[in-house]
């Protein structure tokens, strides 16, 4: 079926004189024209590189940088999708962390809630704005340092999002447990043992546990953040690093723990 630039207005809601610039610029030309040469129509396929277009202005990047990205053949832009999807699920951890400042300063000043200094600014931490580096003498890095029990959700900032300033010691106690989560979820699956299995299921709880010392999950935070355990290739670094199947192992367990306990 075929579309007028007035549909993809509508369909999309960008305005037709910002289509008429994406056609201006080469990144989405129409699939053909009518028999007024200003009459143009748009497919399925140009309609999702303006869908792709979207996406990449949603995530910040580059003028420039765009018009290459579609440029793309079929298996480079599916990979880059997956790649955005990742990044859109970071973002919505990290906003997460913003509803909940916003829902305490709220209740704070209706008079429901007495919100505390250190709790004013959780969630507005920049990815390596502080050091979690034990030696805080070294230089801060923003990009994190894959070890055996790396995690990101610790890499985003030595503050937890309950505003909780995280010393060396706090940072070597977190390290620890999800050391143990991790090697337990390693014999579990040694063991034979399933996702729903009690055992397992005890396990993973620890895991939300842990999980709360940063920020407290919805269910679908939790479940994205499983997702994301198996399509970040750092986590899957960390993880395969104790079983080849543990990032997929433990995002089953928190989708299961996500429907019993967080809905």
């Amino acid at each position: 079926m075929a579309y007028t630039m007035a549909d993809v207005s509508g369909m999309s809601g960008i305005s037709l004189n910002e289509l008429s610039q994406y056609v201006k610029s080469g990144w989405l030309t129409p699939a053909f024209a009518g028999r007024d040469q200003n009459e143009v129509y748009y497919e399925k396929p140009e309609l999702l590189k303006l869908q792709q277009i979207l996406f990449c202005k949603e995530l910040g990047v580059e003028h420039e940088e765009i018009g290459s990205m579609l440029q793309e053949d079929h298996h480079d832009i599916i990979h880059m999708m997956q790649q955005q999807r990742i990044q859109l699920l970071e973002k919505a951890l990290h906003l997460h962390g913003l509803i909940q400042t916003l829902d305490k300063t709220i209740s704070h000043l209706q008079g429901e809630y007495e919100l505390e200094v250190r709790e004013l600014y959780q969630g507005f931490i920049k990815k390596g704005h502080h050091s979690m580096l034990p030696d805080s003498t070294e230089a801060p890095s923003h990009e994190p340092v894959i070890t055996k029990n790396w995690h990101p959700v610790q890499s985003e900032s030595a503050v937890s999002y309950d505003g909780e300033l995280k010393t060396k010691e706090d940072y070597l106690d977190s390290q620890e447990k999800i050391d143990r989560i991790n090697r337990g979820l390693q014999r579990a699956i040694e063991d034979g043992l399933t996702p729903e299995s009690p055992e397992v299921q005890h396990i993973i709880g620890r895991h939300l546990e842990w999980v709360k010392d940063y920020y407290t999950p919805t269910a679908e935070i939790y479940r994205d953040l499983g997702n994301l355990y198996v399509e970040h290739q750092n986590f899957r670094q960390m993880y395969d690093g104790y079983h080849p199947k543990l990032a997929e192992f433990l995002r089953d367990g928190m989708m299961i723990k996500a429907e019993q306990e967080l809905t």
